[in-house]
Order: C-alpha cells, then structure tokens, then sequence
C-alpha cells in the first residue's frame, strides 16, 4: 500500500506558512506562457489567484494577436502569435528573455495543440533554465515526447486523475483500475507514474495528492473546485516556487490553503474567480492573526 499522510484540520508544515514572504519583493517572480485568441480568461485567472495566493509577481506572456484587448493590464507582455492564434515559433525569444528574470515559468494556460506553438514549447522546454510548472495544454504538446518533462527533476507537473492516466498510456506504464478501491486505488496509480518520473506531480479532483518524493500527501477539497483549473495551478505554482528547498513541503502548503480557502468561499459549490480569489486571501490572512 502507498505510503501517505493527511492533512485537514491543521497544515502539516506550519512553518512553511509562518516563515513565508510578505512582501512583493522576496515572494518570489513567477512567468506565466498561455493564452489563445479564443480563450484567455484562464491566463487571466492565473495571474489573479498567484497574486490572491502571496506570490510577488506574476508576469503573463500572450500571443500579440490579444495586444488590442489586453493592452496595458498589470503584468501583461504579448509575442509572435501562431496562424491559430496561440503563441508561435517566433515568440521563444521574448518567452526566454523573459524566464531570466523568473524564479520560474508555467506553461500551459489555453494554449492551441497546433504544430506551431508544440515546437515552440518543445524548445522552450530544453532552453529555459529555470524550474518549470507544466499542466493543461502544454501536457498535449507533448504527448510525443513526455520524458522531456518527467525525466526532469525541475519540473512540477500538475494534472486530473484523466490526465494521469494518459500520460501514462503514453509512457507505457499499465495502469491497473480496481472497482470501490478508492483513494488507495488512485494512490497506488499515481505511485507508478511517480515511479517511473524524475519531475514532482500534484493531482487534484475530490483530493489532491502531492507526489514529490516517496511518501505522497493528500488534503481533501471540494470537488467543486476542480471546475476552475486555474486555481490549482496558481496557488501550487506559488508555493512551489517560494520553496526551492523543501518543494513537497511547499505544495503541501498551498494544497492546505486551497482546503482552507473553501470555508471563506460564500458558494463554494459555484465557484466563482472573485470568490476564489477572496477566499485565499482571507485564508492567508487568518494565518497571520
């Protein structure tokens, strides 16, 4: 049986709250690469409940064909477009510009799956030097050649359950599914991708599992919250990213404020990004009283 603990009523890792940045200067510089001509709302969500979540600044990184509509939003940089209106080829100079000056990049928020923006990330994802954050579409991109994320000790990969069974349909790991097994079932699942992986997974649905090292941490949640994808790659984007030397105590924490934030949530049934975004701050800030 997978080795794991639980954390509900209280974090597992207080310090890692108690000691956290609270100013925008150290709490840390997170890059965001996403957006699509048809859908950039989860880019702009990502960047709201990083902020909402303590991180010190988020920068996103759109395709230039949103210039006219975003243009002058905080934190907002546009690149070369693709044909199908993503990011393109030509954007990788401004997306690796901009990475210098990162404590790291996420990659994934309502990219296209066409050819154009799947070279772009195949290229960033051997060029840019700094930890990377994969999910949603940038998990598409690179169904071809997933070892180039999860044989990447530097890479936080976080995905659903259905996505943890693609990837490894894709990596060639069985997957044995046991009826009214449950949470062990899932463990147990996650336990051989993670096996089978350098990079750390944080999975999210009714629960989320963090699998950084051998022993995997699981924080009940809402299931309704799964709606809104972007607020589990935020939040564990940032406390990821705020915790360089103790990662897996890092996303425990972020996995625990985002339990947390359920209990400030007016309808956290119908999760809405204002909500959301009330509801972690009110959360980060009980733990300070």
């Amino acid at each position: 049986m997978p080795q794991f603990l639980r954390q509900t009523d209280a974090p597992l890792f207080p310090n890692v709250l108690y000691t956290r940045p609270v100013t925008r200067a150290s709490g840390g510089r997170l890059l965001l690469l996403g957006g699509h001509s048809g859908n950039f709302s989860e880019a702009t969500a990502f960047h709201e409940l990083a902020t909402a979540s303590g991180i010190g600044e988020c920068r996103v990184l759109l395709p230039d064909v949103l210039a006219k509509l975003l243009s002058g939003a905080p934190g907002t940089f546009f690149a070369a477009s693709s044909p199908s209106g993503s990011l393109g080829r030509e954007a990788a100079g401004r997306a690796l510009e901009l990475s210098e000056e990162a404590d790291a990049v996420a990659i994934g928020a309502s990219l296209s799956a066409s050819s154009d923006t799947g070279m772009l990330i195949e290229k960033l994802l051997t060029e840019i030097e700094r930890p990377l954050i994969i999910f949603g579409d940038a998990l598409k991109s690179v169904h071809h050649n997933p070892r180039t994320i999860t044989d990447n000790p530097n890479v936080l990969v976080i995905l659903t359950m259905a996505e943890v069974f693609k990837l490894c349909g894709r990596l060639g790991i069985p997957i044995n599914i046991r009826p009214h097994a449950g949470l062990i079932n899932k463990l147990e699942i996650v336990q051989d991708l993670k096996t089978a992986s350098s990079c750390q997974y944080a999975v999210y649905g009714t629960e989320i599992i963090v699998a950084a090292d051998t022993e995997f941490i699981v924080t009940p949640i809402n299931f309704h919250l799964a709606m809104v994808p972007a607020l589990f790659n935020a939040t564990l984007a940032t406390f990821w990213t705020q915790n360089p030397s103790r990662r897996r105590q890092g996303l425990a924490t972020g996995a625990y404020l985002i339990h947390l934030a359920t209990s400030f949530m007016s309808q956290p049934d119908r999760p809405a990004l204002p909500d959301l975004v009330r509801g972690l701050r009110q959360a980060l800030r009980q733990d300070e009283s």
